[in-house]
């Protein structure tokens, strides 16, 4: 048996990306196809990831208040909505039906094939035309794309099973609309569990392989978002694919468990897109009213602005409501800077009123489903009171208190008076900042990066400043604009990173954590990076005024060839990210054997928890702990033709964080064996750890813990020596029923044959 199985996987990891752009993608192109004519591909990207996770999430949600949300009523309305607007397209009458009909028998093969043909390359030339604008930044952006699936997909290639324990319960929670429950386990933003679950019941891609790989995908859609909203912002186009580049390649070791979070399928990450596309779109509508604004003209609200860019942001804010809350509240902070470098125009006559009532349209839309299922008598989610929790104070924060008392004490020991006062407290705050960009960026970039953003800052009102005297308005740098680049690009930039790095010191200093930690890392290092960007932007600006294109765009494109180069040949190159390791990946193989080789809910896997989710809609399942304890009893059946037996001869350390290993083009080797870290165990692959099972340990008990999960977590090796010794007295008993399906050193598949009618009596114990 083949347990590595590369094709089988890659063939998964594409019915997942085709199954995405189909839905998510393109079938918002095509049904808002007359909205998006002539837009930009930046907006017409924009509406659809956003648009579209509104409406699966209302359309999901709102068939499962009316009891109604099966298989059937999702296709009636995703295949009839793109059938009607087809229809009116086409404008089909009775006529043309009839002509059709007769003309098919005529119609040859090959005019068929022509025309699909023709129809193609049409297609193939409009896109050419939008890439032949700018082609090297296509491919560059291109390329960072590529690089990233391949990246932050390696690791789920090389393990191929959940390496985060929250994927278990967002699996559960789509397999609950599957049930046509929605809220399976409480009120929680459904906006990934219904676009994954729209996907199953159209294309028919397994839920296991969603879950599996939708977080590498959803990871490039975040990184795109940033792009759009980077080339917003900066000057040279290829500034934000410089960011992007600098946010994969260099090392991330004070940041690893947020970027090993985008490599898995969970609601946060699922967020951070939409919440990119707010703040851009936030800015979009108020530069200024020739951007896209149009003015009301009639009626009542006469001389209000309103237009596209309102009504993406709109969308983007009901999509990001729908998928995470802890985005949201970072988006609110984004847009609060972006709020104070335009207050004016928000407070506007025009832009005030569409803006508040936007606001409320956006979060009345993503909102309403839960408060109408909060109203028929559905509970909050758990996991709500936990973030509640957090940001009241009430759960224990590892940064909270010990930065105050340090204080403290330097306060108290200090006898310099007022000026020495607000030394240490500027002291205090160099230090908080600086262990902050340590945890964010990793060690050594603490001091450039502060004294970068203070220089930007500093040279940001300096050049404004300037340009408010005649000479300099009237030089080559004012009448290219730059002092308008400076205000509202650069200095809004800093400000953006500052505002997402107050709130990750906010626990330093005794106030409430608004976000965790390592979910506010991912948006905090793009937008740092973006900070520590604007130098080269304004280089480029300022070449770009005496440059032609081509030579400036080859500069550009050896700049940034080179800068990748560097970091891949120095030791800032990143490494490889972790996993929670939970199962071999031989038990992932044969599971997946068992599946495709065996007539469904002909057969039970017996298997901790985690095999639960791989085979939930293929066969049965019984709790290896259940099982151990069913043995025992006076009698006990499992009547099913077919049994399988999961156990693992070297049980595993339950969830070790474990390093994937790769190429070295694809991150930097670790020559490390084991370590630990936060009392964590980490593993480099080959080298798991792992224990061994024995006689010894099949004697002793169980225990008593509170969570099944506990039993595999901290009393595996009793649990897995206890099903290997009863495995070992039913192959005596029934020698030539029980047979080995499979077995390697670190695991083995027991299998036997029975009568469903007549099945076996298992309640034999463990032997001696």
């Amino acid at each position: 048996m083949d347990i590595v199985n590369t094709p089988y996987w890659v063939l998964e990891f594409l019915k997942v990306l085709c199954g995405y752009l189909l839905v998510g993608v393109l079938w918002p192109r095509f049904v808002f196809a007359g909205h998006l004519r002539g837009k930009s591909v930046i907006y017409q990207f924009s509406f659809c990831v956003s648009a579209q996770i509104v409406l699966i999430n209302t359309v999901v949600l709102g068939l499962g208040l009316l009891h109604i949300l099966n298989a059937w009523t999702v296709r009636a309305v995703f295949y009839g909505i793109p059938l009607v607007v087809l229809y009116q397209r086409l404008h089909i009458t009775e006529e043309k039906v009839e002509n059709t009909f007769r003309a098919i028998p005529i119609v040859r093969s090959k005019l068929l094939l022509r025309r699909m043909g023709n129809a193609a390359v049409r297609r193939v030339k409009l896109l050419w035309r939008t890439v032949q604008a700018h082609p090297l930044d296509y491919f560059f952006l291109g390329a960072i794309v590529v690089y990233a699936l391949v990246y932050f997909s390696w690791g789920v290639f090389q393990n191929t099973s959940y390496g985060f324990g929250d994927q278990y319960v967002h699996h559960s929670w789509i397999y609950g609309l599957m049930q046509g429950k929605i809220f399976f386990d409480g009120i929680y933003p459904a906006g990934m569990h219904c676009m994954l679950y729209t996907i199953r019941i159209l294309l028919g891609v397994k839920v296991y392989s969603l879950v599996l790989f939708f977080g590498c995908i959803q990871c490039v859609l975040f990184l795109l978002a940033s792009y759009c909203l980077l080339r917003e912002l900066f000057r040279w186009r290829f500034t934000p694919i410089l960011v992007l580049a600098g946010f994969i390649l260099l090392e991330a070791s004070g940041s690893l468990t947020a970027m090993s979070r985008l490599q898995y399928t969970i609601p946060m990450e699922f967020a951070f897109t939409p919440q990119m596309i707010c703040v851009l779109y936030l800015i979009r509508y108020l530069r200024c009213l020739h951007c896209g604004g149009k003015r009301v003209e009639k009626g009542k609200f006469a001389g209000y602005i309103v237009g596209d860019e309102l009504l993406v942001f709109v969308l983007a804010l009901a999509a990001m409501l729908a998928s995470h809350f802890h985005a949201a509240i970072m988006a609110f902070c984004l847009c609060l800077v972006v709020a104070v470098f335009y207050l004016k125009r928000i407070f506007s006559r025009e832009r005030f009123l569409p803006l508040v009532l936007a606001a409320l349209c956006g979060a009345l839309i993503a909102l309403a489903p839960m408060v109408a299922g909060f109203a028929s008598g559905i509970p909050m989610q758990a996991s709500l009171d936990w973030a509640l929790g957090i940001i009241g104070g009430e759960a224990d924060s590892e940064r909270r208190g010990d930065w105050l008392e340090e204080l403290d004490e330097d306060l108290s020991g200090n006898k310099a008076g007022l000026v020495g006062e607000i030394e240490a407290r500027a002291a205090f705050a160099v230090k908080v900042f600086r262990s902050a960009c340590t945890e964010i960026l990793g060690s050594g970039w603490d001091v450039p990066l502060l004294l970068l953003m203070a220089v930007i800052g500093a040279g940001s009102v300096v050049l404004k400043l300037a340009m408010l005297f005649p000479p300099c308005r009237r030089c080559w740098i004012h009448r290219a604009g730059l002092d308008r680049l400076w205000l509202e690009n650069y200095f809004l930039l800093a400000g953006l990173a500052c505002i997402m790095l107050l709130i990750y010191v906010l626990p330093y200093l005794g106030l409430p954590e608004l976000v965790v930690a390592t979910r506010l890392i991912t948006t905090t290092r793009i937008l740092i990076f973006a900070a520590a960007a604007v130098p080269f932007d304004l280089l480029f600006a300022l070449l770009a005024l005496r440059l032609k294109a081509p030579a400036l765009n080859a500069l550009s494109a050896l700049c940034l060839t080179l800068f990748c180069f560097g970091i891949a040949m120095s030791e800032s190159y990143h490494g490889f990210l972790y996993c929670e390791l939970s199962r071999y990946r031989a038990e992932v193989a044969v599971m997946n054997h068992i599946i495709q080789n065996y007539p469904k809910y002909k057969y039970t896997i017996v298997s901790p928890t985690d095999g639960l989710y791989h085979m939930i809609e293929y066969g049965w399942h019984e709790e290896l702990l259940d099982f151990l304890t069913k043995i025992e009893g006076r009698r006990y059946f499992l009547p099913t033709e077919h049994v399988f037996i999961f156990i693992e001869k070297r049980p595993l350390v339950y969830a070790q964080n474990h390093m994937a290993q790769g190429p070295a083009f694809l991150g930097r080797p670790d020559d490390r064996d084991q370590f630990v870290v936060y009392e964590r165990l980490w593993s480099v692959n080959p080298t798991i750890a792992a224990s061994e099972i024995s006689p010894e340990a099949a004697q002793r008990d169980l225990g008593v813990y509170r969570n099944p999960f506990d039993y595999y977590g901290y009393n595996r090796t009793v649990v897995e020596s206890k099903a290997y010794a009863w495995c070992q007295q039913f192959a005596k008993l029934y020698p030539s029923e029980m047979s080995i399906y499979y077995e390697d050193e670190d695991f083995i598949c027991y299998y036997f044959r029975q009568e469903p009618n007549a099945p076996y009596d298992l309640a034999i114990g463990y032997g001696n």
